[in-house]
């Protein structure tokens, strides 16, 4: 689906997909793309509309792309717990 600028209805280019905002600590990331105007270089978020898995072991939703965060955060913890 095209995006249009709302400035100056040109198409919009995506410039990135699936990308990651928020905290890394917050369960649920919210993935966005990201679409440029080439003309008057505005910028969009849009809500990421391919490429989303959910994490079968904590059921965090990521980027296919990438790794769970949620799951590495906890292994790294766990491997430095001490216990």
């Amino acid at each position: 689906m095209k995006k249009m600028c709302p400035h100056c209805n040109k198409e919009m280019l995506l410039k990135k997909s699936s990308y990651p905002l928020g905290n890394i600590n917050i369960t649920e990331r919210f993935h966005v793309d990201i679409y440029e105007c080439p003309e008057c270089r505005k910028v969009e978020f849009y809500a990421a509309e391919e490429d989303m898995v959910k994490c079968p072991v904590c059921g965090a939703m990521h980027s296919v792309h990438e790794k769970c965060a949620i799951c590495a955060l906890n292994a790294a913890f766990a491997d430095h717990s001490g216990v």
